[in-house]
């Protein structure tokens, strides 16, 4: 659990918003302790976690269509000054602004990769692509992240 919460609630924070992502963890390590035993050693655990996180994510939204998918993902590290927040806070926004405005595929993948912390090879099977795929769905999406947030200043 302490190895990989951090990264799972990231991802959830980016995926689902601050309100959310701590039911989400809870629900995600819930499932992953009641699934242990179909587990089968193959892939990362961590990748294991955040497909379990990512499905869990994905049910919350359509259950409740939230309004507001995405607020911040800074409160793991240590603890900074309240102005170094703000500013994490509004940059996250303007990403997550920009994520919201480009692929569905290519923002989860975005998501995956810097958020979750996933490398490409265990992303793959979560959006049943091949590593090829993935590592071109980042590299464009990232051109497109880095077009839209030029475009805003």
């Amino acid at each position: 659990y302490r190895r990989y919460v951090d990264d799972v609630y990231r991802y959830l924070v980016v995926k689902s918003g601050l309100q959310e992502a701590e039911d989400l963890v809870a629900e995600t390590f819930l499932s992953a302790f009641k699934a242990a035993g179909s587990y089968r050693g193959s892939g990362a655990v961590k990748a294991w976690l955040v497909g379990i996180a990512r499905r869990k994510a994905v049910d919350a939204y359509r259950a409740r269509r939230p309004s507001v998918p995405l607020e911040a993902a800074g409160r793991v590290a240590d603890p900074v000054a309240v102005e170094d927040i703000a500013v994490q806070r509004a940059e996250l926004a303007r990403v997550a602004a920009a994520l919201g405005r480009i692929g569905p595929d290519r923002a989860e993948a975005i998501r995956l990769r810097y958020f979750a912390g996933l490398d490409c090879d265990e992303i793959a099977p979560l959006l049943h692509r091949s590593e090829a795929a993935v590592k071109m769905l980042v590299h464009r999406g990232l051109r497109e992240v880095r077009a839209e947030l030029e475009e805003k200043d």
